[in-house]
């Protein structure tokens, strides 16, 4: 007799456990497995965020750099942004380099822990509505790039929110060893 999790979900090894955390079961249904890991790429963040303290949260290695919080708050903005696209709306702003300097004075307005998490957490909480309002008849959609990028299908673009705060965590843990924090925080 077949087993019933198999039918829509694979097993993970072991060793591989830290790829969802709680469970080793994973879905093969490419609109859970965007929620999934998007849920633990936004929870991996928080716990950054948690275990920065206080004096560090808006420390900047340099002038040029975002602080841990602004990363956090620049990676909540972007997946708004990246959910109205996902909705149909296209990016307004023309270049990346237009974009950095609005999402620089946008993450200015941030002065406090709470605020960071309660912004990155609607933002999380929207992104993940978004991915549940899509179909399995939507996966081959073309969504259009910011940017110039051209186009890619649904399938594609529905994960680039996890993959956009994954690339801001991992500035987040080097930001932490330059302040002398080489705590791994249950990272890999």
């Amino acid at each position: 007799m077949p087993n019933p999790l198999t039918k829509h979900h694979h097993v993970v090894p072991a060793y591989l456990s830290f790829l969802s955390p709680g469970s080793m079961i994973f879905s093969v249904n490419p609109i859970e497995q965007a929620q999934e890991e998007l849920t633990r790429t936004t929870g991996r963040m928080l716990r950054l965020l948690d275990s920065t303290p206080d004096d560090k949260l808006f420390w900047k290695p340099s002038q040029s750099a975002r602080s841990i919080a602004e990363v956090v708050a620049h990676s909540a903005h972007a997946l708004g942004n990246i959910a109205g696209q996902l909705k149909g709306t296209p990016f307004p702003i023309a270049t990346s380099a237009e974009a950095n300097q609005v999402f620089l004075e946008h993450d200015k307005q941030f002065s406090d822990r709470e605020t960071v998490v309660k912004y990155f957490q609607n933002k999380r909480d929207e992104y993940l509505d978004c991915l549940q309002s899509i179909k399995e008849e939507d996966l081959e959609e073309m969504v259009t790039m910011p940017f110039g990028l051209g186009e890619a299908p649904m399938r594609f673009f529905m994960t680039v929110g996890s993959l956009h705060t994954q690339g801001h965590t991992n500035q987040i843990e080097y930001i932490q060893t330059i302040f002398g924090d080489h705590n791994w925080h249950m990272g890999i």
